[in-house]
């Protein structure tokens, strides 16, 4: 959950996330980078949804944006 209430449930929510709700500038950080490119491959059936998980709490808690839940 980020610190606004946002929950990211699916890959949709998270590719809507990064593209609408990111600034180009925090899109082309290499959190960010390798998080799109893991949501690809996961969204074509053949990537780990887990790993796109992992990285996408990775860059929201490097840009200070997440929160553990509760």
């Amino acid at each position: 959950m980020l610190k606004d209430g946002t929950k990211l449930d699916t890959l949709a929510d998270a590719r809507a996330f990064i593209l609408e709700e990111l600034s180009e500038t925090d899109q082309a950080r290499n959190a960010w980078q390798k998080a799109a490119e893991l949501l690809m491959v996961a969204a074509e059936a053949k990537g780990d949804v887990a790993a796109v998980t992992k990285q996408i709490e990775l860059a929201l808690f490097m840009q200070g944006r997440w929160l553990l839940p509760k």
